[in-house]
């Protein structure tokens, strides 16, 4: 797999341009995510970071008459991967949305879930070995090992914890959505908010090995992006989603030096805004 960073290329609306190659942005949302994957005139979105600033990515690398969003993927309901998904869903149409159903009793979540039921999108709770298809790229699930909800369940009125499994803080981005993309032979590896321990369980299932591209855990936490993940994994390259000079210190220092020392090279969306990878199923490149 070759890889090209820095490529100087004439692309002002290089993601509208159906030109047969995987657009991957991560979004310059401040402190959250959110990330487009385009392939011709069709589109993901994984997580729409904490406000509108998600609509303004998509409008840079979408043509302005494309109001249209294949897939949404919220990883898990967290302001800052969930709230910008509410102005995605009342300006585009959404076909379809993944999530995990874990849930909580915020006015985010309770906004997010009326945008959704309003939609009237088709709507799937991940878990692993389900797939994304819009051929031929595919991103599969590899993590949570079961869904958490159901439509039903989803669908009430009323937030029952008992019923939902509203969990805390900590809990809930273990469960996040982890998506493997593969394009030809890129594969690409989308981590959500996961920590130490589902990097562990996934290990432990087998399901990873070498990826090109990663999107690091968890804005660069030092709670997230072990050595043992990135001995398995070892990619090329690592995408960092944080807003600049965070309360959080994301990403930490322990992180950064983590991905240095399996040799990947790191871009941040603090230091670089939006960044974009575009891919012809065999060959990569970071656009300038």
């Amino acid at each position: 797999m070759g890889f090209l960073i820095g490529v100087g290329l004439v692309l002002g609306v290089g993601a509208s341009l159906p030109d047969g190659r995987l657009h991957m942005v991560v979004c310059d949302v401040g402190q959250g995510d959110a990330i487009l994957l385009t392939f011709r005139s069709r589109q993901i979105l994984v997580d729409g970071g904490p406000d509108d600033r998600v609509v303004d990515c998509l409008s840079r690398h979408m043509p302005f008459w494309d109001r249209a969003l294949e897939v949404i993927v919220l990883t898990h309901p967290q302001a800052d991967h969930m709230n910008g998904l509410v102005d995605v869903l009342r300006r585009y149409d959404v076909s379809e949305v993944f999530l995990t159903g874990a849930t909580n009793t915020t006015d985010g979540f309770m906004a997010f879930k009326a945008a959704v039921l309003q939609e009237g999108a088709s709507l799937h709770f991940a878990r692993r070995g389900d797939e994304i298809r819009l051929e031929p790229l595919a991103l599969t699930v590899v993590w949570p090992k079961a869904a958490i909800g159901t439509l039903a369940s989803f669908r009430k009125e009323a937030i029952d914890a008992a019923v939902l499994g509203e969990t805390t803080a900590t809990d809930v981005n273990e469960t996040s959505v982890v998506l493997l993309a593969q394009f030809g032979t890129f594969r690409a590896l989308m981590t959500g908010d996961i920590g130490i321990d589902t990097e562990q369980a996934l290990l432990r299932s087998g399901a990873l090995n070498r990826v090109d591209v990663l999107k690091v855990a968890h804005h660069g936490s030092k709670y997230a992006t072990s050595s043992d993940f990135l001995s398995v994994i070892r990619p090329q390259l690592a995408l960092i989603s944080a807003g600049k000079k965070n309360r959080y210190g994301h990403p930490t220092s322990d992180t950064l030096m983590r991905l240095d020392s399996v040799g990947a090279e790191i871009l941040r969306t603090d230091e670089r805004g939006d960044i974009e990878i575009m891919s012809n199923g065999e060959d990569y490149w970071v656009l300038e």
